[in-house]
């Protein structure tokens, strides 16, 4: 039993240590597609894990070799996909047919057949929102094809060793995935910080100089207007209108400086939420005509979410304007609801638009990043602050020319009866 358990335990902790090592140089987080580049690099390093695993096998099975090799290939699989899970596993692929020995054959087939059983359930591993679930099915039809093959051609295993063996297996591969989700969720409180300190420095700039520079503007926009009523000077009648207009960008540019460090405090209500999003939509809607965008919603249900009205209203209203931007030839933005719990609702608002690169989707969001040419790089920065400060979270999803999914997060009021736990869609 000793020389079953101490190999095992050997690969667990590699496998672990691989984890927080790819966590350490590529930082997890969800919705977010790497490059080809990163996931070729995740492919090379989950294969180094498994190879590490390979030295640490069981030795007293004869010619077979046993280990947790097909651990990371399955875990790379399904977290990034076909290619670094293909990488792996030809890496594994190859050091067992070096290893050599008369089951190379099964060996060889129990790496494809991880491979190819996680490559199937990858799509629907990466959209459910009860991850656990979908891997307990994954682990369970994986463990029974390994079962059924290695008690047909190998007859001389124990009881103990399937004791032992499937029990670390399984142990692996859901303490992989535990660990995995902790650094998310790590790896986005990380990032909400970094966000904040941030979001204070633009805050004391705009402190600063807000003030000085409103009061003579306001004089100026005054003179302007009246010069551009009264005169007879035909240019100055002509270009009266294009100053103002400027004049009044440069004020929205300091309410929303000064919008990030007003010690506002919001007004929660218990207000129905599908009310809110209709209202949205129809003040939005215009907007999208006008640039032959269609806004549509599912129907959410009677949900009722503490909120400040006003601040909700003037977040989504940024969220779907970015949409309807970011959509060149006409297209659509969809709200429906995507989770509801016991304590939130989350709202996803989906387009299908030029969506956004890995980069461009870590930048999202902090102070003076846009990627509009008249763009300020505050609206976004404001409409995160809106929705933390009554307690909500907001997260981007997206991929270059597929299009972006904002997830908004908001606290319920009340338990509701229907789809409490469970992932709508």
């Amino acid at each position: 039993m000793q020389a079953f358990i101490e190999p095992l335990f050997v690969n667990i902790a590699i496998i672990f240590s691989f984890t927080h090592l790819l966590n350490m140089f590529f930082p997890l987080h969800p919705g977010v597609i790497p490059s080809y580049k990163n996931q070729v690099i995740f492919g090379l390093i989950s294969g180094a894990g498994a190879l590490v695993c390979m030295l640490f096998p069981i030795e007293t099975l004869q010619d077979s070799y046993f280990d947790l090799r097909n651990v990371p290939i399955m875990i790379v699989t399904l977290y990034v996909g076909w290619l670094p899970g293909a990488i792996c596993s030809l890496i594994v692929l190859v050091a067992r047919i070096v290893m050599g020995g008369d089951l190379v054959w099964l060996g060889v087939v129990l790496i494809f057949l991880a491979y190819v059983i996680c490559l199937i359930y990858h799509g629907f591993f990466d959209q459910d929102k009860r991850r656990w679930i979908s891997a307990m099915y994954i682990a369970i039809v994986y463990t029974l094809f390994y079962m059924l093959f290695i008690h047909t051609y190998l007859d001389f295993l124990t009881i103990d060793f399937y004791l032992v063996y499937f029990s670390s297996f399984l142990i692996a591969f859901f303490s992989c995935i535990f660990l995995i989700e902790r650094l998310v969720k790590i790896n986005m409180q990380l990032k909400e910080t970094v966000y904040l300190d941030k979001l204070a420095v633009a805050g004391q700039m705009a402190a600063a100089i807000a003030h000085e520079v409103r009061n003579p503007m306001t004089t100026i926009r005054g003179m302007i207007q009246f010069l551009g009523s009264t005169t007879t000077d035909a240019k100055l009648k002509e270009h009266s209108p294009l100053l103002i207009e400027e004049l009044d960008r440069t004020n929205k540019i300091i309410t929303d400086y000064l919008s990030m460090v007003k010690p506002d405090v919001p007004k929660l209500e218990r207000i129905t939420l599908e009310k809110v999003l209709k209202d949205v939509i129809s003040l939005t809607a215009p907007y999208g005509s006008i640039n032959n965008v269609e806004l549509t919603a599912s129907e959410i249900g009677d949900y009722k979410v503490c909120i400040d009205e006003p601040k909700l209203k003037q977040g989504l209203i940024n969220i779907i304007k970015n949409g309807v931007e970011a959509i060149e030839e006409g297209g659509t933005i969809h709200l429906y609801p995507y989770k509801v719990t016991k304590k939130n609702i989350t709202i996803a608002i989906e387009d299908n638009g030029k969506g956004m690169t890995e980069e461009e989707l870590e930048q999202i969001g902090l102070p003076f990043y846009t990627t509009k040419a008249k763009g300020t790089g505050l609206g976004m920065m404001v409409t995160y602050k809106l929705i933390q400060d009554m307690g909500g979270k907001l997260r981007y999803e997206s991929a270059l020319n597929e299009g972006t999914r904002v997830l908004l997060t908001l606290p319920l009021c009340m338990k509701s009866s229907s789809l409490v736990d469970e992932g709508v869609e």
